[in-house]
């Protein structure tokens, strides 16, 4: 994290640990630490198996890939207990910088893909495929009712996926937008700059 943040973050939870700061895209009420608490606590069946197994072995069985795996793991049941109280009286000065720095350094996206399956992954492709093809309304339209909590809480975990990669489309396309619009005034502007320029150096030709 960057030092400037760290001061912000400090700043922040020494101030109110209810304050939360945030790192992440901001999808309508599904705030990023919001997000994070649904895929940190979410355990599909083949991780469960997996662990299982792996918890079932001598330590010293275990590959280093193995030992990190679950340790990658045990790290991911610990911040999923420190999210759920991220924001709120009960997460200590430390658990709040140690959330912070956690969205700042961890990939959303990398913990969405591990913890589904093939089947899954082959349906969200097709689906946002499917989606992309929408118009820019129609998209944003989608987006914008399923990034209500109370909806966002009742979507399955491929569609809360399928969510994550359409917004990221659709804020895309927004910023393409904004970004053409935000052109076409540079160039209005500089018309209008040269006109005026024009017109004070030749007053005669009004």
């Amino acid at each position: 994290m960057a030092n400037l943040n760290r001061i912000i973050a400090n700043e922040m939870a020494q101030a109110n640990k209810k304050a939360i700061l945030l790192h992440g895209h901001i999808m309508g009420e599904v705030l990023p630490h919001i997000e994070w608490l649904k895929w940190l606590s979410y355990e599909p069946e083949f991780e469960k198996k997996r662990i299982e197994y792996l918890n079932s072995q001598n330590e010293s069985d275990l590959t280093i890939e193995e030992l990190e795996e679950l340790a990658k793991y045990n790290k991911n049941k610990l911040f999923a207990k420190l999210f759920k109280v991220y924001g709120t009286n009960e997460c200590s000065f430390d658990d709040y910088l140690r959330v912070y720095e956690f969205m700042c350094k961890e990939s959303i996206k990398k913990l969405m893909l591990s913890k589904l399956t093939a089947d899954e992954l082959q349906y969200a492709k097709q689906e946002i495929n499917r989606l992309s093809e929408l118009s820019k309304e129609q998209l944003s339209s989608k987006v914008k009712e399923e990034q209500k909590l109370e909806k966002y809480t009742q979507l399955s975990m491929v569609d809360s996926y399928i969510l994550h990669m359409i917004y990221n489309i659709d804020f895309a396309r927004s910023m393409n937008n904004l970004s053409k619009e935000i052109e076409m005034n540079i160039t209005q502007n500089n018309y209008m700059r040269a006109r005026s320029l024009y017109y004070a150096s030749n007053p005669e030709s009004k």
